[in-house]
C-alpha cells in the first residue's frame, strides 16, 4: 500500500472474532488475537491508521461483526440503546478501546481517527439511536481515544451532526458508490457524482471533506458475475475519472473501499458473499498489482508532493466558464489562495462518453494573465481519461508557468530538482518553466538504455520573464528528459508511468515524509522500500521483478552521487550511468536451478478419504450431542412454528452445516413438512433411516424454503425408533439492513429449521416427534483452537473429529481420490448419492527463498455438489456448483507453507441423490512469478491448544467409511 501512495490503512475489528462467547474477549498473543501486532506493522510501513471499532462494522461479515451468541439473547435490539446490547458492547469497547488508544499518534502510534458505528442513522428503526451514538462516543473518550472520533454517514444527510447530536462526532464522513454493486456490465453507468462539493458546504463546511468508504470496487454476491468483472468496472479508468473528480469536488480525505482484496474465510462472510472479497480491488486477493493500484499511485504521489491543492479553494468550473473550445470537455479550476498555484481538473463533459476528444485549455498564469494552450495544436482526452494541468507550480526551487504534461512527483538529486512528468507523447505538449530561458539545457529521446538528442522540438524565451517555453511532439517515444545544470525533468508516455516508483528514505515509521527524500526508480513491477545502508555509502532497493514480463528487469535510478553503491534487495549491482545522470543495471535473473518451483500436483498426490456423514445412519448414537429441549425461543421477530426451538444459535452452534436428528415411534407418518433458514445459496440434506428422502441444492438470493418431503414405503419401523436426519448448511448471519430502509432485524433472521412437522395419512391425527438432538461445530462456543475460533469449523463428522488438523493421522483411512475420473489404487469407487466425504493429502511446494509464487486452487464438480478447501487447518474456500461463481481459491503464503508438507484437505458433499461425493477438476493455479524482496513467509505449524475432547466426537459406529 504504502509503495502505491497509500498513507493511510483502514482497520474493521470484529467483536465476534475476538469473542466466541459471552465470557470471553480475547486479544491475547497466547491465542494470536494481538492486534498489537497490526498496529507496529502499519507503523513500520510508514501507514497511519484509521481504527473502525464497530462495534458493529458491517463489512460483509455474519452478522455484521456481532457475536453469535449476543443475537440469542432475550429481548435484544442490537444497534441501540437497549440495556442487553448496550452492556455487551460497553465490556467490548473496555477491551478494545484502550489497546487503540495506546496506539494513538499523540502517544507515538499510527492511528489518527476512530470510527463508531458504521453507516447508521437517526430513526424510529432503532430505539433510542441518539443516545447509543452518544454513549458510544462518551465511552470511547472515557477508554483514551483523543484523536478525532468520527461516523460514516451512508449518504449526504449529515447523520449525527448539529447542535442535536452535540458532542458526539468529531469529523464528518460520507460513504459513496457511486457505480453500485452490479458488475454485469462493467462498461455502463459510467457517471461521477457533481454534488458533493455544495453538499459538504452545507452539510459541513468548516471539517476536511472526508470519505470514509468511497468506492474501490464492488462486492459479488452468490451467483454472480466474479470480481475480474468488477475489477473490469472499477479499473485503472475508473480511478483515474472518478477520484479526480473528488479533487475537483474538494474531497481533502479520501479512504478506500477496498484498497486490498481479501478473502472471507471460514465462515467469516455473511450470505451477501462467498469466500472471495477481492472486490476488484486496486491490489488483488492474490496480492497482485492491478492497473488501478499504478493508476492511483499517479495522484496520491501527486498529492503528497502538492500540499497546496488541500489549501486550494474552488473557482469556477465549464458551467460558468469557457475553459476550451470543445463543449465535450469539462473543466474545473482550483486555485490556493497563498501560493497562487492553479489546477485545473479536465474530464469529459458526459464521463459516460467513449469517445476521445481533442481540445485547447484556457488557463491563467501570474506571469502571462489569460492564454490557450497549446499555442498550436490541440491536447486530447483519450477515452474515460481525467487529467490535472497546473500553473504557476513550485517543484522545489524549479517553478513553471504551466505544463499540458500532469505531475507524477519530484525529488532532489544532487541538489537539483527532478521532476517526474507524464502524458500522450502524441499530443503536442507544451509547458513554461520560470526563470530558465538563459540556461543551457539539452532534451534526450531516451530508448532502453540509450539516450539521443532530440532535435523536433520548439524553444521560446519570454522576453520579459526569461521564461523558457517548449512545445515538442514525442509520438513513437516512452520516455524523454530535458537537462540542465540545475533541473532534470524526466517525461514519461502515459502507457508507461505506471513502472515509475518514488519510495522514500526514512519512509519507515513515517508516513510523511519530504518529498525531497524521494528516490525516483524506473522500469520494475514493484518497488517496496529503499534505505541507505554502509553508513550512507550504498542505496539498498527492496522490489520485485515480474519473471513474465519483458524488459522488467532493467532498472534506473535517479539517486544521489553519495550512494557509490546500488544494490537490489541487498545485493550490489553493476550500473550504467547514462547522458542525463541516472544509473542503469539489470537484476540478474536466477540460474533455471535457483529459480525451480517445485509443487506436487494435486491429481498426482495420494489422497485418503472419510465418509463424513455417519450420522445418517438411524442406528448413530446421538445419545452425547445436544437435546433440542428449549420451548421458546429468545428470537420475538422470527419465532420457532413448532416445538421444541431447532435453531442452533439457541444452542451454542454458529458456524457451517449443522445436523439435525428427530426421532419418533411408529410407521403411521408419510412424510415430513420443514422450513428451514440458512441464508442466501443454503442447501440440506434429508434421509429417513438411513435413506434419502430429498433436498435443496441453493439458489441466489433464496435464504429460506419450505418443503414437504416423502418417507418411501417401507422406510418406517412400527415399533423401534425412527430418526429424521438433515443436514442444513448455514451461511452466516445477516448484516442489518435497517439503515437502508429494509429490515432492521435483519441479523435476527434465524439459522437453522423454523418448523419440522410429521405428516400423517390420517389428516386428523397429529404426530409428533419424541425428542431432537441437534449437532454443530465441535464444542459449541468454546474451543480447542483459539486462533481460528469461532469461524473455521462446521459440524460434519471429519471437522468435528479434527480431520482438518496438521496433526490428525488419517493412516486408516482408505486411499482415494476426490477426482471422479482417478482412484489411485482405490477399491473404493465413486458412486452417486447424497453424502458426504472428507479427502486429504499431504502436498509438498518449495519455491525458493527469493521468489514469490501467489498460488490457489482451482475446482470443478458436477451439479449437486459443495465444498470446503482446508490448507493446514485454515477453511479458505467454499464452492457450490450449482451457484458459482468462485471456482478459484486463492490462499496466501504463511497459510500455505511454501517451503515443505502442506495438509490439503477437502471436503465434498453431494446435496442430492443425484450428485457424487467427488470433484471434476482439481488444480494449482499459479499467478505469477515474481523474484522478491519481500522474503519468504514462515509457516507457522499453528496446532490446536486446548478445550475441546475431539476423542468424544469419534462415530460409535463400526464401520464410517
Amino acid at each position: 500500500m504504502r509503495a502505491t501512495g497509500h498513507n493511510t490503512v483502514s482497520i474493521s475489528f470484529h467483536w465476534g472474532y475476538h469473542s466466541p462467547n459471552e465470557n470471553t474477549i480475547d486479544f491475547s498473543s497466547e491465542s494470536g488475537k494481538d492486534i498489537q501486532y497490526m498496529f507496529d506493522a502499519a507503523k513500520k510501513a510508514g501507514l497511519y491508521v484509521i481504527a473502525r471499532a464497530g462495534p458493529y462494522i458491517h463489512a460483509d461479515t455474519t452478522a455484521g461483526g456481532l457475536p453469535g451468541w449476543l443475537l440469542h439473547k432475550n429481548n435484544l435490539e442490537a444497534r441501540s440503546g437497549e440495556n442487553t446490547y448496550t452492556q455487551a458492547w460497553i465490556q467490548y469497547y473496555a477491551e478494545l478501546v484502550p489497546i487503540i488508544a495506546r496506539n494513538q499518534l499523540d502517544r507515538g502510534g499510527p492511528v489518527i481517527a476512530f470510527q463508531i458505528e458504521n453507516e447508521y442513522k437517526d430513526s424510529d428503526i432503532y430505539p433510542f439511536s441518539i443516545r447509543y451514538m452518544k454513549d458510544l462516543a462518551d465511552t470511547a473518550r472515557q477508554n483514551g481515544i483523543v484523536m478525532p472520533i468520527f461516523h460514516n454517514d451512508a449518504s449526504l444527510i449529515g447523520a449525527f451532526l448539529g447542535s442535536k447530536f452535540s458532542g458526539i462526532l468529531d469529523l464528518y464522513g460520507v460513504d459513496s458508490y457511486p457505480r453500485g454493486f452490479n458488475c454485469s456490465h462493467p462498461m455502463e453507468n459510467f457517471h461521477i457524482k457533481t454534488d458533493y462539493r455544495s453538499s459538504f458546504n452545507r452539510i459541513a463546511k468548516y471539517t476536511p471533506k472526508f470519505s470514509p468508504a468511497f468506492q474501490g470496487g464492488a462486492a459479488d454476491s452468490w451467483g454472480g458475475y466474479g470480481y475480474e468483472s468488477c475489477a473490469d468496472m472499477f479499473g485503472s479508468e475508473f480511478a483515474n475519472v472518478f477520484y479526480r473528480n473528488n479533487v475537483a469536488q474538494k474531497f481533502t480525505m479520501m479512504s478506500h473501499y477496498m484498497t486490498v482484496g481479501g478473502t472471507s474465510w471460514g465462515h467469516l462472510a455473511s450470505p451477501d458473499v462467498y469466500t472471495s472479497y477481492d472486490n476488484g480491488a486496486a491490489i488483488s486477493e492474490t496480492r497482485i498489482l492491478r492497473d488501478k493500484a499504478n493508476e492511483v499511485k499517479l495522484l496520491w504521489k501527486f498529492l503528497h508532493v502538492s500540499p497546496s491543492l488541500l489549501n486550494a479553494n474552488y473557482i469556477a468550473d465549464s458551467n460558468q466558464y469557457a475553459y476550451t473550445n470543445n463543449a465535450d470537455v469539462f473543466v474545473t479550476e482550483l486555485r490556493d489562495p497563498d501560493t497562487l498555484v492553479g489546477y485545473y481538473i479536465v474530464r469529459s463533459t458526459d464521463t459516460n462518453s467513449l469517445d476521445g476528444k481533442a481540445y485547447r485549455l484556457r488557463i491563467r498564469t501570474l506571469e502571462e494573465g489569460e492564454i490557450m494552450v497549446p499555442y498550436k495544436g490541440w491536447l486530447t482526452l483519450q477515452h474515460r481519461e481525467s487529467k490535472i494541468v497546473v500553473t504557476d507550480y513550485r517543484a522545489g526551487p524549479l517553478s513553471f508557468g504551466y505544463s499540458t504534461l500532469e505531475i507524477y512527483t519530484w525529488s532532489i538529486v544532487n541538489e537539483k530538482p527532478i521532476l517526474v512528468m507524464y502524458g500522450s507523447f502524441e499530443d503536442l505538449n507544451e509547458m513554461s518553466i520560470r526563470n530558465k530561458g538563459m540556461v543551457p539545457h539539452s532534451f534526450f529521446k531516451v530508448r532502453g538504455d540509450e539516450a539521443y538528442e532530440n532535435t523536433k522540438y520548439r524553444a521560446f524565451v519570454t522576453p520579459d520573464s526569461n521564461d523558457l517555453r517548449l512545445t515538442f511532439l514525442l509520438n513513437g517515444e516512452e520516455k524523454a528528459v530535458i537537462q540542465s545544470h540545475d533541473y532534470i525533468l524526466l517525461m514519461i508516455n502515459r502507457p508507461d508511468i505506471y513502472k515509475v516508483w518514488a519510495p522514500s528514505i526514512g519512509s519507515e515509521h513515517d508516513p510523511d515524509t519530504p518529498p525531497e527524500s524521494q528516490i525516483i526508480i524506473v522500469g520494475p513491477y514493484l518497488v517496496r522500500n529503499v534505505s541507505e545502508t554502509d553508513f550512507g555509502s550504498a542505496l539498498d532497493i527492496y522490489g520485485d521483478i515480474d519473471l513474465e514480463e519483458n524488459g522488467g528487469d532493467v532498472v534506473e535510478v535517479f539517486a544521489d552521487d553519495k550512494y557509490r553503491i546500488i544494490k537490489w534487495n541487498g545485493v550490489p549491482m553493476k550500473t550504467v550511468r547514462s547522458k542525463y545522470t541516472s544509473r542503469i543495471f539489470r537484476v540478474p535473473t536466477p540460474e533455471s536451478t535457483e529459480a525451480k518451483i517445485e509443487i506436487q500436483q494435486l491429481a498426482d498426490v495420494r489422497w485418503r478419504a472419510l465418509d463424513s456423514v455417519p450420522e445418517s445412519s438411524r442406528d448413530y448414537d446421538d445419545s452425547l450431542w445436544t437435546t433440542a429441549d428449549k420451548g421458546e425461543s429468545s428470537n420475538k421477530f422470527y419465532k420457532p412454528k413448532t416445538s421444541p426451538v431447532l435453531y442452533p444459535g439457541e444452542y451454542g452452534y454458529h458456524t457451517g452445516p449443522v445436523i439435525y436428528r428427530g426421532h419418533f415411534i411408529g410407521s403411521a407418518a408419510r412424510g415430513a413438512r420443514l422450513s428451514i433458514f440458512g441464508g442466501s445459496g443454503f442447501a440440506y440434506t434429508a434421509w429417513i433411516n438411513g435413506r434419502y428422502i430429498g433436498s435443496f441444492e441453493g439458489r441466489p438470493n433464496v435464504e429460506s424454503i419450505d418443503e414437504i418431503l416423502h418417507f418411501p414405503p417401507g422406510a418406517l419401523s412400527e415399533v423401534d425408533d425412527n430418526v429424521l436426519v438433515v443436514i442444513a448448511d448455514n451461511m452466516g448471519y445477516e448484516v442489518d439492513k435497517g439503515a437502508n430502509g429494509h429490515d432492521a432485524h435483519s441479523m435476527l433472521k434465524p439459522r437453522g429449521i423454523q418448523l419440522a412437522a410429521l405428516i400423517s395419512s390420517d389428516k386428523d391425527e397429529k404426530l409428533e416427534f419424541s425428542r431432537w438432538t441437534i449437532q454443530g461445530n465441535a464444542g459449541g462456543e468454546t474451543f480447542d483452537d483459539r486462533l481460528r475460533a469461532p469461524y473455521n469449523e462446521g459440524g460434519t463428522y471429519a471437522q468435528r473429529i479434527g480431520a482438518h488438523f496438521e496433526t490428525f493421522d488419517d493412516s486408516s483411512w482408505p486411499i482415494q481420490s476426490p477426482l471422479i475420473t482417478m482412484e489411485l489404487g482405490s477399491f473404493y469407487s465413486h458412486e452417486k448419492g447424497a453424502g458426504i466425504k472428507f479427502y486429504r493429502a499431504h502436498v509438498s511446494i518449495k519455491v525458493p527463498k527469493t521468489m514469490d509464487v501467489p498460488l490457489g486452487i482451482r475446482i470443478q464438480a458436477r451439479p449437486g455438489v459443495r465444498a470446503e478447501i482446508f490448507i493446514n487447518g485454515w477453511q479458505y474456500g467454499r464452492y457450490i456448483s450449482d451457484i458459482g461463481p468462485q471456482d478459484e481459491f486463492p490462499v496466501p503464503p504463511g497459510i500455505l507453507n511454501m517451503s515443505g508438507d502442506n495438509v490439503i484437505a477437502i471436503q465434498v458433499w453431494a446435496v442430492n441423490d443425484r450428485a457424487t461425493a467427488g470433484l471434476e477438476s482439481l488444480e494449482w493455479v499459479m499467478y505469477g512469478k515474481y523474484l522478491s524482496g519481500y522474503g519468504q513467509v514462515s509457516h507457522n505449524n499453528y496446532g490446536r491448544q486446548f478445550g475441546v475432547d475431539r476423542l468424544g466426537y469419534y462415530s460409535p459406529l463400526r464401520a464410517v467409511y
